[in-house]
C-alpha cells in the first residue's frame, strides 16, 4: 500500500459542506484506499459478525480474526486501512448485510513530534500542533479513488459523517484530545453516542448526556460506536463506526477487549518494541478477562434470578394447576347444576324424574348412597310413600321397612329444615326408637348424614337423605348444593304429579268414551289406544267392533281432528251413530255417508276420517269404505301383505256423498288391521317411511296377536308419538283346535306369589302338552312375577295364553316402573333377570294400562 503523504488541511469552507470545518490546530491526512483487489485479499478470512448479537463469543471470535487480517500489512497506516476495511466488511446486520455505513480508522500524534524512524507509517509533519491521519473502509465492490483534494478545500468524503463531525463527536465523547494541546495521554475507551436530541453517551452498558456544546448531527445520521487511545507513547488511534440498526445494550463493554486488540494490531504492524506488543497483549488480556469476569458475575446473577424465577414458577404452575382443578369442578358443577335443572323442568313422568333428581343429589353431595322418598297419591285421593335409591342397588334396602317418623326423620318429613351431621350416631337424636335404636341390622354404615326436605308451597313433597360410612364429609357447600336441587325438584314433582292427574283423567275420559270389545266367534280380537306421548288433553281417536243380528260383525276406526274435551265429545256422538247405522244393517257406504251428514250437522268445519268394514265370517268375505283414513292392512293366510286402499272417498263432515265400496277375501288364517295415523306418522319420520314399516312388519314373524299388537307400537311408536294411537287388530283362525286357550290367576303383592305363580305354569304346560316348554317359562315367570311383587302395592293378575303356535305369559300389577335391559356392574346384584327373559322369550314387551301396567313374554312352541 502506497498511503498518500500529503497533509489535506481544510481551514473554514464550511459553506460548502454545510458543516462546520475542521479546526485549524488539526491536520487531517485523508489516505487513498487500497484497490478493490486489494481489500479482498485483505477480507479472505471472510467471517463476518451479527452486531445485532454482539456477545463475549464474538468478541473474541472478532479480536482474533481482526489481528489475522492486519498481519503482515508491513507499517501502520497499512494495517489501519486494513482495520477500516475489516470493521466495513465484517461486521453484519441480523440478515448478513453490512451493518456500518461508514468504518473509520484516525492515527494522530502532534505535529512538532518526528515520526516513528523504525515505521514510515508516522511521517515528520510541522503543519500544525496535531497530525491526523484517516482511513475510511469500504466494502468489497468495485470504487473508484479520487484524487487528493487541494489544500484548503473541503475533505473528500461518503455519508453524512465528514472528518470534521466524526472528530468532534469523539472529542465530546472524551474519545479524542479536548483541544490542540496536543496532550494524547489517557486510556483506551469506548462509547455510543445516540443520534437522537439528548445526544446521549453509552460506556459499558450506561448511558450520559453528552456536552451541550455537541454539533448538530445531519437528518439520517446512524449511531456512532466509537473507541479511541494510546497505541505508544506520543500517538493515537480512533475508530469511527456509524450503524444504521438498533444495537443491543451495553455493546460498549464487548468492544473494549475489541479496541485492545486494534491497538495490538498498529504495534504488531509497525518496527516497534517487544515490550510495547507484550504489554498491548497484557492490556487485551487483562481487558478481557475483565468482561469474562463481569459478564460470569451477570450470568451467576442470572441463574440465580432464574433459579428464584424457577422455583416461583414451580408455585405458580401449582397454584396454576390448583384453581384449574377447582375451575374444572366448579365447571362439572354448574354444568351438572343445568343439566339437572333443564332435565327437571322438561320431565313429566314422575318416576324417571325421582331417580334423576336423586342421582344429580348424590353425586353433588358426594354420599356413599342417597335415597329419595317422596309422596304419591293414588287413585282414591290416599297418599302413599314410595323411594328411589342412588349409589348402590336397591336391593340392599328391600328388606328393610319404610323409615317412620323417629327423631332424626320428623325434621325432614315434616319439612322443619335440613339436617346436617358429622357423626349421626353421636346425635342426641339418634338410637331412641325400638326395635333397632339405631340403623336396622344389616343397613349400610352411615356416620356422615344430610337432609333436605322437598317442599312446595308449604306442602311437604318428601325429602333427600344422604349417608357416607366416613365422618365430617358433608359440608356447608354440599348443603347449599342439595337444597338447590331440592328447589328445582319440588316444582317438578309438582308438575309431574299435575300432569298425571290430567292424563289419567284424560285418559279414564277417552276410556269411558271407548267400548270394550265383545268376544265373537270365529275370530280373536284385540285393541290399543294410546294418547299422544306430549299431550295432556284426550284426543278424537276411537275403535269399535259392533257384532250384527245376522251373525256379521262391523269395525269400525276414525280420527276426529284436534284434542280437549270438544274433540273427545264429537268423537262420542260420532261412535254412537257410527254404532246405530250399523244395527240397520247398512252398508258400509251408506253408513259413511249418513255419518258425514251427521259430522257437518253436530261440528261444521271438524275433519273426521273413518274406515268402516263388515265381515261376513260364514262367506269369508269383507266390505270396506274408507272415508279420508289411512287404508287398512291385510295379511293373508300365505302371508302376503296388501293395503286396501283401491276405492278411499272424502273425509266424513263435507255433506252428503257417495262412499265407493271395495270387497276382499278374508279367509281363515288371514290378519287384518285398522289404525290411525299416529301408529305410523311422526314429525321426524314421513308417513310413508311409516307405512312402509307396518308393512315390513306384517310380513314378518306373526304369533300371538296381543304380543304382535305391543311389538308393533314398541317399533313403530316407542313412546315418542306424537298423536293419539288407536288400533283394531282381528285373526281368523284356521281351526277351533287353535283357538286361544287361556288360564288367570291373581296373587297377594307376596314373596309366596312367586312360587305359586311358578308352579301355575308348570301345571298349565304339561296340561296343554308343552312339558318341554315349561322350565324356559318358569324362569321367565320367576323374574317377572318377582319385579312385580317388589313394586306393586296391589294383588297381581297373571294370565297365561296359548294360541297357534305361541304361548304368551301376561304379569298385570300396579306399578307403572317398566323393565328395561341395564348392565350391571360387577358388584351390584340386581338388573340380570331381564337379560334371561330376553335370551328365553321370542319377544317380550309392556304396555300401560289404567292404574299400572303389562308386562308379556312370548315363547314359541315350535
Amino acid at each position: 500500500m502506497n498511503p498518500d503523504p500529503s497533509p489535506r488541511t481544510p481551514e473554514g469552507d464550511a459553506g460548502t459542506t454545510g458543516q462546520e470545518a475542521v479546526p485549524s490546530w488539526i491536520n487531517v491526512t485523508r489516505m487513498v484506499p487500497p484497490s478493490p483487489g486489494t481489500r479482498r485479499s485483505m477480507a479472505q478470512h471472510g467471517t463476518r459478525f451479527d452486531v445485532s448479537a454482539f456477545d463475549l463469543a464474538e468478541t473474541v471470535a472478532a479480536g482474533t480474526h481482526l489481528r489475522q487480517a492486519v498481519d503482515g500489512a508491513g507499517s501502520t497506516h497499512a494495517a489501519a486501512q486494513r482495520l477500516a476495511d475489516f470493521f466495513r466488511t465484517s461486521l453484519v446486520d441480523r440478515h448478513g448485510e453490512p451493518a456500518c455505513a461508514q468504518a473509520r480508522v484516525f492515527l494522530a500524534r502532534p505535529a512538532d513530534r518526528p515520526g516513528d524512524q523504525a515505521d514510515p507509517g508516522w511521517p515528520s509533519t510541522d503543519d500544525g500542533p496535531l497530525a491526523v491521519w484517516e482511513f475510511e473502509g469500504a466494502d468489497e465492490g468495485p470504487r473508484t479513488a479520487g484524487p487528493a483534494a487541494p489544500h484548503g478545500s473541503a475533505p473528500v468524503v461518503a455519508g453524512p459523517y465528514d472528518s470534521s463531525l466524526l472528530l468532534r463527536s469523539l472529542r465530546d465523547a472524551g474519545l479524542w484530545p479536548a483541544d490542540g494541546a496536543g496532550d494524547l495521554a489517557g486510556e483506551i475507551d469506548v462509547a455510543l453516542l445516540d443520534p437522537d436530541g439528548e445526544r446521549t453517551v453509552q460506556r459499558d452498558g450506561t448511558s450520559a448526556a453528552a456536552a451541550s456544546s455537541a454539533p448538530s448531527v445531519p437528518e439520517g445520521t446512524g449511531r456512532l460506536l466509537a473507541f479511541a487511545g494510546p497505541v505508544h507513547a506520543g500517538h493515537w488511534f480512533a475508530v469511527a463506526l456509524v450503524v444504521d440498526q438498533e444495537l443491543p445494550a451495553g455493546i460498549t463493554e464487548f468492544f473494549r477487549p475489541l479496541a485492545h486488540s486494534v491497538r495490538l494490531a498498529l504495534l504488531s504492524a509497525g518496527e516497534h518494541s517487544a515490550e510495547a506488543r507484550l504489554e498491548a497483549a497484557g492490556a487485551l488480556t487483562a481487558s478481557t478477562e475483565a468482561l469474562v469476569a463481569r459478564r460470569a458475575s451477570q450470568l451467576q446473577s442470572a441463574v440465580t434470578e432464574l433459579r428464584s424465577t424457577s422455583a416461583q414458577l414451580r408455585r405458580s404452575e401449582d397454584e396454576l394447576r390448583r384453581r384449574e382443578s377447582e375451575l374444572r369442578e366448579e365447571a362439572a358443577v354448574v354444568e351438572l347444576l343445568q343439566e339437572v335443572g333443564s332435565a327437571l323442568a322438561a320431565e313429566l313422568d314422575l318416576d324417571t324424574l325421582v331417580q334423576h333428581a336423586s342421582d344429580a343429589a348424590t353425586r353433588l353431595s358426594g354420599a356413599a348412597f342417597g335415597a329419595f322418598f317422596y309422596n304419591v297419591l293414588g287413585e282414591t285421593g290416599e297418599s302413599y310413600l314410595l323411594y328411589v335409591i342412588s349409589g348402590v342397588d336397591r336391593s340392599a334396602f328391600d328388606k328393610f321397612p319404610m323409615p317412620r317418623n323417629t327423631q332424626v326423620f320428623e325434621y325432614t318429613f315434616r319439612g322443619l329444615g335440613v339436617v346436617r351431621s358429622d357423626d349421626i350416631t353421636t346425635d342426641p337424636r339418634y338410637g331412641h326408637n325400638a326395635p333397632h335404636h339405631g340403623m336396622p341390622e344389616g343397613h349400610l354404615p352411615v356416620r356422615s348424614y344430610l337432609a333436605v326436605p322437598v317442599v312446595s308451597r308449604g306442602t311437604v313433597l318428601g325429602g333427600f337423605f344422604f349417608g357416607h360410612p366416613e365422618p365430617g364429609r358433608f359440608t356447608e357447600r354440599h348443603e347449599r348444593l342439595v337444597t338447590g336441587i331440592a328447589s328445582q325438584a319440588a316444582i317438578a314433582l309438582q308438575n309431574a304429579q299435575t300432569y298425571r292427574q290430567e292424563r289419567e283423567a284424560a285418559m279414564e275420559l277417552q276410556r269411558r268414551l271407548l267400548p270394550t270389545l265383545p268376544k265373537v266367534d270365529g275370530i280373536v280380537t284385540t285393541s290399543r289406544y294410546l294418547p299422544a306421548a306430549r299431550s295432556r288433553g284426550a284426543g278424537g281417536d276411537w275403535m269399535d267392533l259392533i257384532p250384527l243380528p245376522d251373525g256379521e260383525v262391523a269395525l269400525v276406526v276414525g280420527d276426529v281432528m284436534g284434542k280437549g274435551v270438544r274433540a273427545a265429545a264429537i268423537m262420542g256422538q260420532i261412535r254412537t251413530a257410527c254404532r246405530a247405522y250399523a244395527q240397520l244393517g247398512l252398508a258400509p257406504s251408506e253408513v259413511l255417508e249418513q255419518l258425514s251428514v251427521i259430522v257437518d250437522d253436530i261440528a261444521p268445519g271438524c275433519i273426521t276420517t273413518c274406515a268402516y268394514a263388515v265381515l261376513d265370517r260364514h262367506r269369508s268375505r269383507l266390505r270396506l269404505a274408507v272415508a279420508g283414513h289411512l287404508p287398512p292392512v291385510l295379511r293373508d293366510a300365505q302371508g302376503s301383505v296388501r293395503f286396501l286402499d283401491e276405492e278411499i272417498g272424502p273425509p266424513l263432515g263435507v255433506g252428503r256423498r257417495a262412499y265407493p265400496e271395495q270387497e276382499v277375501h278374508l279367509a281363515p288364517g288371514a290378519r287384518l288391521l285398522l289404525y290411525t295415523d299416529g301408529l305410523v306418522e311422526r314429525r321426524s319420520r314421513p308417513i310413508d317411511e311409516g307405512l312402509r314399516q307396518l308393512r315390513k312388519l306384517l310380513a314378518g314373524p306373526v304369533g300371538e296377536i296381543e304380543a304382535d299388537c305391543d311389538s308393533w307400537l314398541d317399533t313403530l311408536a316407542g313412546g315418542q308419538h306424537d298423536d293419539d294411537i288407536a288400533m283394531l287388530y282381528l285373526y281368523r283362525p284356521e281351526d277351533s283346535a287353535h283357538q286361544t286357550l287361556a288360564v288367570v290367576r291373581e296373587y297377594p303383592p307376596v314373596s309366596g306369589a312367586v312360587p305359586d305363580a311358578r308352579d301355575l305354569v308348570s301345571r298349565t304346560m304339561r296340561e296343554w302338552g308343552l312339558g318341554h316348554l315349561a322350565n324356559d317359562l318358569m324362569l321367565v315367570t320367576d323374574e317377572i312375577v318377582a319385579n312385580a311383587v317388589r313394586h306393586a302395592r296391589t294383588p297381581l293378575r297373571v294370565e297365561l295364553r296359548r294360541s297357534a303356535d305361541r304361548v304368551v305369559l301376561e304379569v298385570t300389577d300396579s306399578s307403572t316402573r317398566q323393565p328395561r335391559l341395564i348392565v350391571s356392574r360387577p358388584e351390584e346384584f340386581g338388573h340380570r333377570g331381564i337379560f334371561l327373559v330376553d335370551a328365553i322369550a321370542a319377544r317380550w314387551g309392556t304396555r300401560l294400562i289404567d292404574g299400572g301396567k303389562v308386562v308379556w313374554a312370548e315363547v314359541s312352541t315350535s
